[in-house]
């Protein structure tokens, strides 16, 4: 079915793009923009098809989409040029697309596929509203008459239209990746730019980078920051949090500049912080260096796959990383996989909060840690919780210029001996030995 849609586009796009393209090319200087323009046109013409939408005149379809799409253009042109704003925007912004973009859904019918899942899963009233205004382009006020709605009542709908359907999409593309619920589908379209056929793979790694990049060069001041942000009084809470002693070996996993490994350092016989940030690693191994701590050391790596081996650590620790991984359940079965049994994992991070300027401020992949579901990923992974406290107040005015309070807490959990009753999972560990 897919094959003879695609071929019945083809041959549409050989009999009407070259009128399509000089359309626009009779209002538009960009040549390359009106070459755009035509493609975008058929890229919806293929999802309308695609979707089982039956056209009785394609050819007046196209070039009434052709014509929304012009006076759109004009619109933003004129919106962007008033308002000094790059010509890019969110409006345009969802089916945007290219002759690339176009060749890449004629051969990619599983992407194809995936757009009209997504379309047809959501519900009835925002399928019309993304029918109208973003394949076929009209204006809202032709919207807002066929509705009877007002147009700020449209322009919110639409909004939320979008966000749903870019959210379940990415969903749905990222499925041989990351599990359906991952927290991160709630707001990664916020850290990436929406693209129909960009691979996931490659926009994972962009934003595994982006952070990597974000610490290395956050390094030099970072301990300034931590000193202003955390609670001054962990150090003690730490001390007699566990019965520590010099035969324990403790994972500091995200560890930056070694905030955590030095505070268990006089504590405990061995310390391995491991980081992605290799400038982080370096100020950390001087920090150890300065106060002696010869049985401190550093591995770079990603807390998703520690380079440590099963069973090789009495407790593992990890402050303030939860929010800066893609996911952190996937971080908690690393963390699970490499404490012994009747180990301890301690996290220390901060609760769900409502500032989405953190990722651009703090290099935040989520607005902080949602502690009833990171009980529930721990529960499941055998390991039951000890204790659960306040673990004081981040404050950011000092280092950003921009003030906001971030409630923290305290987690100290216990990994389930083995030879108990409740049944082990396994999905990390049966993963080979580092």
């Amino acid at each position: 079915m897919m094959d003879t849609l695609t071929n019945s586009v083809e041959e549409l796009y050989t009999l009407y793009h070259k009128d399509i393209v000089r359309f626009f090319a009779e209002h538009l200087a960009d040549r390359e923009a009106s070459w755009d323009l035509c493609h975008e046109v058929f890229v919806r013409l293929l999802i309308t098809l695609a979707s089982g939408t039956q056209l009785q005149h394609p050819q007046r379809w196209l070039m009434r989409v052709a014509k929304n799409l012009l006076i759109d253009t004009y619109r933003h042109q004129h919106t962007a040029s008033e308002a000094n704003l790059p010509f890019d925007s969110q409006e345009l912004a969802t089916l945007a697309s290219d002759s690339t973009t176009f060749k890449t859904l004629l051969e990619r019918k599983d992407i194809l596929q995936v757009i009209v899942e997504t379309f047809h899963a959501l519900p009835e009233k925002y399928q019309r509203l993304l029918f109208w205004r973003e394949i076929e382009r009209l204006p809202l006020q032709e919207i807002a008459l066929r509705t009877r709605a007002t147009e700020p009542v449209l322009s919110t709908e639409l909004w939320r239209a979008r966000k749903l359907l870019q959210r379940e999409y990415l969903r749905r593309r990222f499925k041989d990746l990351l599990p359906a619920d991952e927290e991160i589908f709630e707001h990664l379209d916020a850290l990436i730019r929406f693209n129909l056929t960009a691979s996931p793979e490659e926009q994972l790694q962009h934003i595994e980078t982006h952070e990597r990049d974000y610490f290395e060069r956050i390094a030099p001041t970072w301990d300034a920051y931590v000193a202003s942000a955390y609670e001054a009084e962990l150090q003690e809470r730490l001390t007699g949090l566990l019965p520590w002693h010099q035969d324990m070996t403790v994972l500091d996993a995200g560890t930056g500049t070694g905030y955590l490994a030095g505070m268990v350092a006089p504590l405990v016989g061995n310390v391995i912080g491991v980081d992605c940030a290799h400038a982080m690693l370096t100020r950390a191994g001087e920090k150890m260096a300065q106060a002696g701590y010869q049985h401190v050391s550093f591995r770079e790596g990603m807390a998703e796959q520690l380079p440590l081996a099963t069973d090789s650590v009495d407790v593992a620790m990890c402050h303030m990383l939860l929010h800066h991984v893609v996911s952190p359940r996937t971080v908690l079965e690393e963390l699970r996989r490499v404490v012994r049994p009747g180990g301890y994992m301690l996290i220390v991070d901060a609760h769900t909060h409502k500032y989405h300027w953190t990722p651009e401020a703090f290099g935040d992949l989520h607005y902080g840690t949602d502690l009833k579901k990171l009980r529930k990923h721990l529960s499941s992974l055998q390991m039951k919780t000890l204790l659960v406290e306040d673990a004081g107040i981040s404050h950011s005015g000092n280092f950003i210029g921009r003030a906001a309070d971030f409630p923290n807490f305290l987690l100290l959990g216990q990994v389930i001996k083995r030879g108990s009753t409740l049944r082990t999972s396994k999905r990390r560990r049966d993963r080979k030995d580092a």
